[in-house]
C-alpha cells in the first residue's frame, strides 16, 4: 500500500478538463451534446466502467430524494451518471485536488453542478458532518488506501441510520498483493 501523499501525487494531473473534452470533441464532433452518458466511457475511472456504475446504482437503488456520498470520486463520472438517472444530489469527495477541479468543471458542463456538489478531502477524514447521506458507495478508490476499518468508520459516520455503502474495489488474491497504485 501506499500513503496519501503518494496518491495525490500520482493521481495531481493539470489540465484533465481540456483533455477528457477534446477526446469527447474528436469522437462526437464539436457540436456534440456534454452529457453524462456521452462522456461515461472517459471519465468512469474504475474497472468495468459505466456497467459496474450501474450495477452499483441498482444496488443502492436510490430515490429521486436521496442524498448520496462518491468516496473517492475521481472527476466524479459516476456521480453525475447516478445524478442523472436517478434524479437524486450526489457529494463527491476526493483527495486529488486537480480532480476536483475537472469534476466541477465537468459538472457545469453538464448541467448538474446545482445536483453534484465536490468537496476536497480524504476519506478517512470525510469533511461532511454526521447523518448526512442516505447512501454512500465508491469504486475502487478503497484499492489504495491501507486503513479501510478508517474508511468504514468514516463512512458509518456520514451515513444516516439504514443508510447503504456499497464497495467496489481490487485487492489482495491468490496472485498476492497488486501494484500500487491501481487505476
Amino acid at each position: 500500500m501506499i500513503d496519501g501523499n503518494q496518491v495525490e501525487k500520482h493521481y495531481a494531473s493539470e489540465g484533465i478538463t481540456t483533455r477528457v473534452l477534446t477526446v469527447l470533441r474528436n469522437v462526437n464532433g464539436s457540436d456534440g451534446a456534454i452529457t453524462p452518458d456521452t462522456l461515461a466511457p472517459i471519465d468512469h475511472f474504475h474497472g468495468r466502467g459505466v456497467i459496474a456504475t450501474e450495477e452499483l446504482a441498482a444496488m443502492i437503488q436510490p430515490k429521486a430524494s436521496d442524498h448520496l456520498l462518491d468516496i473517492g470520486c475521481g472527476i466524479a463520472g459516476p456521480a453525475r451518471w447516478i445524478a442523472s438517472k436517478y434524479g437524486c444530489r450526489v457529494t463527491g469527495v476526493d483527495l486529488t485536488p486537480e480532480f476536483c477541479v475537472a469534476a466541477r468543471e465537468l459538472n457545469t458542463a453538464t448541467g448538474l453542478a446545482d445536483r453534484v456538489r465536490i468537496l476536497h478531502g480524504s476519506a478517512l477524514s470525510l469533511p461532511i458532518p454526521e447523518n448526512s447521506f442516505h447512501h454512500a458507495y465508491s469504486h475502487a478508490a478503497l484499492t489504495n488506501i491501507s486503513d479501510k476499518l478508517g474508511v468504514f468508520r468514516e463512512a458509518l459516520r456520514v451515513l444516516r441510520p439504514g443508510g447503504l455503502l456499497a464497495l467496489s474495489f481490487a485487492g489482495a488474491g491468490p496472485a498476492g498483493e497488486p501494484h500500487y497504485p491501481l487505476p
